[in-house]
């Protein structure tokens, strides 16, 4: 609690993490924060000197204007401290937030906290709120790293992320297998196209697979994916021999050099997160990320020499296909198939299943200390996770497909180079048409998994325009 001592002139700080368009109750925006410190104020009697502000900014770095602002007014003694929300609208970063801290205490200034009702000017406090802290950065990084396991897991069984590709079918535990009506048409539609050439192709997947809309540009894009070199991949995690290959890789690679598409992408800049993901309605091409403007603002543009080239604010054009994917795939999260809480769970446990099992396999001390009880328990440990396994098998047989969920929190506090790995990791494309106003009838969003194989304005239930 605040002692008789308390400042009685503090400065407020208000934090939200990557606002892009959201609302709703996974969403605490300034507003309510702020009138949370206003009644803690009035009723402990103090009064806000000023406030500090930071919206779309990470708990996970201390270098955010706002932050820097209230701590150097503090530190300079122009106000007795800072009043947060939250200890984790203040830092998730735990090393940074003791370092703020002791900046603070060293001018003679305090760090008060509304929701856990606590202030650092006594031991208490500076205990709860070095706890609190580290066990913010503890649930990010745990959250991020059980995101990234269960993609992995997924991808190292060889099953597909995402709505299944045409040519093939999914099987109960998410993997492909080749439908034998669609599969040969995919077959021949490559060979088409590196004897013949894209125009060529284009007319033969018009005649052949039909209920779907072919341009040049969908070609493209259906012609590029090595799914049907039996491949299955998910951003950089990647499991070749997943399943059976409708292309072989001689004739995949003549496509992709017939196309003038062969050679690897560039990275974009975590500046840029879209850059080469979004690509412009005239001409197909890839938009990069750059500087333009009066203010110099981030911008995105075509990289062809085009004769209507797509430009759009960068900071726009992120907040939109941030919010379609929080929208589309269930906010706060991001959903790709049907319900995953059961999967997720199945995969948690067999994952400390294994961990237990190797760990208690390494011991020696164990050996030494159960002598002939050490094989019971190992077989004990065996058996958890075989268990764990038929559970998890079982989960993703009950599904419709695979999923993958990415939890709102990974969301709400990523980097700016997490934030493009994941953005690329979900994203096959976002077409960008010329325009001036909103982007809602200018931006058509195509999530990863989807073939490619729909217009811009179609009504396929992965692309959609927002």
């Amino acid at each position: 609690m605040m002692t008789t001592s308390t400042p009685k002139r503090v400065d407020g700080y208000v934090r939200v993490s990557r606002r892009l368009g959201r609302e709703g109750p996974g969403y605490i925006s300034p507003k309510v924060q702020r009138e949370a410190i206003e009644r803690w104020a009035d009723y402990k009697g103090v009064r806000i000197a000023a406030w500090h502000v930071d919206e779309d900014e990470t708990g996970g770095t201390q270098d955010r204007p706002g932050l820097v602002a209230a701590v150097e007014r503090a530190v300079n003694g122009e106000t007795g401290g800072i009043v947060s929300w939250k200890i984790d609208r203040f830092s998730r970063f735990t090393e940074g937030g003791l370092r703020d801290l002791r900046r603070l205490e060293d001018a003679g200034a305090r760090l008060a906290f509304v929701v856990e009702d606590i202030d650092t000017s006594g031991p208490m406090g500076r205990f709860v709120y070095t706890v609190m802290l580290a066990m913010s950065e503890y649930f990010l990084e745990t959250i991020k790293a059980g995101w990234v396991t269960a993609k992995a897991k997924a991808i190292g069984r060889g099953a597909h992320i995402g709505p299944t590709p045409y040519g093939y079918r999914r099987n109960a535990d998410g993997t492909l297998e080749i439908d034998p009506e669609r599969g040969p048409v995919v077959t021949e539609a490559f060979a088409v196209c590196a004897r013949d050439g894209l125009p060529a192709a284009v007319e033969f997947l018009r005649a052949r697979a039909t209920g779907r809309t072919w341009t040049m540009f969908t070609a493209r894009r259906f012609f590029s994916q090595r799914i049907y070199l039996g491949q299955v991949a998910y951003g950089a995690l990647v499991s070749a021999d997943a399943h059976d290959a409708l292309v072989s890789r001689t004739t995949f690679g003549t496509v992709r050099r017939k196309l003038g598409n062969g050679e690897r992408a560039r990275r974009p800049k975590a500046e840029f997160p879209l850059s080469g993901v979004a690509v412009c309605d005239s001409c197909g091409g890839p938009m990069i990320g750059g500087r333009g403007g009066g203010d110099n603002r981030r911008m995105y543009r075509c990289s062809q020499r085009c004769p209507a080239p797509a430009l759009t604010t960068a900071e726009l054009l992120e907040r939109h296909v941030v919010e379609y994917l929080r929208e589309r795939f269930e906010h706060p999260g991001m959903r790709v198939g049907g319900d995953t809480a059961d999967i997720t769970a199945a995969e948690t446990a067999l994952v400390a299943a294994e961990e237990e099992l190797d760990a208690f396999a390494s011991d020696l001390e164990a050996r030494r200390l159960l002598a002939d009880r050490y094989h019971q328990h190992l077989q004990q440990r065996v058996d958890a996770v075989a268990r764990a396994q038929e559970q998890l098998d079982a989960a993703m047989a009950a599904s419709e497909g695979t999923m993958v969920v990415v939890p709102s929190e990974l969301w709400d506090d990523l980097q700016p180079a997490e934030l493009a790995d994941v953005l690329r990791s979900t994203l096959t494309r976002v077409v960008v048409k010329r325009g001036r106003g909103p982007l809602s009838g200018r931006v058509l969003v195509v999530p990863k998994g989807g073939d490619g194989a729909s217009g811009a304005g179609a009504e396929d239930p992965d692309e959609r325009g927002l």
